[in-house]
């Protein structure tokens, strides 16, 4: 694929820019017995890098220091909690009182998406029970069984997860949208199960079958009028064993992508009688063979995933073969998908997309596992790899008690390893990138309830250009905490 191709991505076509925010969604076809079990419903991702330490300490960003004051509280009322983050930064040295007292990431409060970050989140309920929402940051969001959406995070922004279903799960729906305050990112998937009945169902009455559909309508923020990024999907599960104790799922996902606009080309014609050989010969769109209106083609790609998954109240495991088309884009939402759109320095660098190296069809298989033995470990992790290109990795662990008065929690994920400049998968596995985030978070109990906290922070902002746009930047950050760790 040359560059010219690459750089007619996404030309915008003005469908689907509003309609379409209340849409459809999700919900794994597991579930009855299941859900109803706090063991199985406990096997999701932890949250992670969350203290909830009142105290204050240094803070580092890149090389500028920092004294911290911090409050991090959940609280819980009823089946609705709120965790709150107030953080304030103060620098000493600032020329101006603008930047004397900053936020958790070193911004100035000028903002209200900045005022927003001090409400962590706002939730009701339970992912699983019949009617579930949560206000505020989404970490680490996967939507159906992944296919499309698996481990997306707004960073910190304030967005909105919605879950309905039906109390016997015969339909339901979930939803997301990404940032309340600038809503590019929206979708969700509907569910029904036809044939359920009130008692003996068997295998073939849980048939699941759902339909998604996720849309990015901004997906290149250095190029204006661009097209949405659109991916829909079909898919149909059947829920073999639903236990309150176990669970067993065979699934298959279809989904679609526009990866890309194809450009008519340009072919000359043959000389008319009344032209000069010596004249550069009429020009024609390809598309347009008569001299009318050319209008671009969107090109859609299409990956499948065969899947099974199991659960027990201490693990699950899930694992699904996959077939790629050419250009499509497995788990396109993932964690680092809009810090990679926006770090790309030239408008023409769609790394993210893998759009020129993938330029065949590609198979290969998707893992996850999750394992929480006890209260005190909780281990998750994913990985994902076609044809020895582009792999992707997600670790994440959580562990307090394995050593007296310890406490350590950290995630780290990684696209891409082993490609772009650095060939060697060993030597990109664990480098710091781009393509790359990490957070890890070490406690000691002084004398409890006192403790010191030490955190270590590689990810991303979102910040404002002078233009009135956005973009991405890395955070480097360091911070050394003591307070109290109380429960609110």
């Amino acid at each position: 694929m040359n560059r010219e191709r690459v750089l007619t991505l996404y030309r915008r076509r003005p469908l689907v820019s509003t309609i379409g925010i209340l849409f459809f969604l999700f919900t794994l076809p597991t579930s009855t017995g299941a859900e109803e079990d706090p063991g199985l419903a406990a096997l999701e991702r932890p949250e992670f890098l969350r203290s909830g330490l009142y105290g204050g300490g240094l803070t580092f960003i890149g090389r500028d220091p920092y004294i911290q004051l911090q409050a991090q509280p959940d609280i819980p009322l009823g089946k609705v909690n709120i965790g709150l983050d107030l953080v304030v930064l103060y620098n000493p040295y600032a020329s101006d009182a603008d930047s004397q007292f900053l936020a958790e990431d070193g911004e100035s409060w000028d903002s209200p998406s900045t005022w927003l970050r001090l409400i962590r989140y706002v939730s009701y309920a339970h992912p699983y029970d019949p009617f579930y929402f949560r206000l505020g940051e989404l970490d680490y969001l996967t939507i159906g069984h992944g296919s499309i959406m698996s481990g997306y995070s707004n960073y910190d922004r304030r967005g909105l997860r919605v879950n309905v279903r039906k109390s016997n799960n015969r339909y339901g729906v979930e939803t997301m949208l990404n940032d309340l305050g600038n809503p590019l990112i929206f979708g969700g998937r509907l569910f029904y199960r036809p044939f359920l009945r009130r008692e003996n169902n068997n295998f073939f009455t849980r048939l699941e079958l759902g339909t998604t559909y996720l849309t990015d309508i901004d997906p290149n923020p250095q190029e204006d009028g661009e097209e949405p990024l659109i991916a829909l999907g079909v898919d149909a599960g059947f829920p073999i064993i639903e236990r309150s104790t176990f669970r067993l799922d065979l699934y298959n996902d279809l989904a679609v992508l526009n990866t890309a606009s194809e450009a008519p080309g340009v072919v000359p014609e043959e000389p008319l009688e009344t032209e000069s050989t010596d004249q550069e010969p009429t020009r024609r769109l390809e598309s347009d063979p008569i001299g009318g209106a050319a209008t671009p083609t969107t090109e859609f790609a299409w990956g499948n995933a065969v899947g099974i998954g199991f659960a027990l109240p201490k693990v699950s495991f899930k694992f699904e073969y996959r077939i790629l088309e050419a250009e499509y884009i497995p788990s396109v939402f993932d964690y680092t998908y809009e810090s990679a759109k926006l770090l790309s320095p030239e408008p023409d660098m769609y790394d993210f997309l893998d759009i020129e190296t993938n330029s065949q069809q590609r198979r290969g298989f998707f893992s996850q596992f999750i394992w929480k033995p006890g209260e005190h470990l909780h281990l998750f992790g994913t990985f994902e790899d076609y044809d020895n290109s582009s792999p992707k990795l997600y670790m994440a662990a959580a562990a307090s008690e394995l050593l007296p008065r310890f406490r350590i929690q950290g995630f780290y994920t990684k696209r891409d390893i082993g490609e772009g400049d650095e060939a060697n998968f060993f030597g990109d596995l664990f480098n710091l990138n781009e393509k790359s985030a990490l957070g890890l978070q070490i406690g000691y109990a002084i004398y409890p309830p006192v403790e010191t906290i030490i955190t270590r922070e590689y990810r991303f902002r979102r910040v404002g250009t002078a233009e009135g746009g956005s973009q991405f930047e890395a955070i480097h950050k360091t911070s050394f905490t003591v307070g109290i760790r109380t429960d609110f």
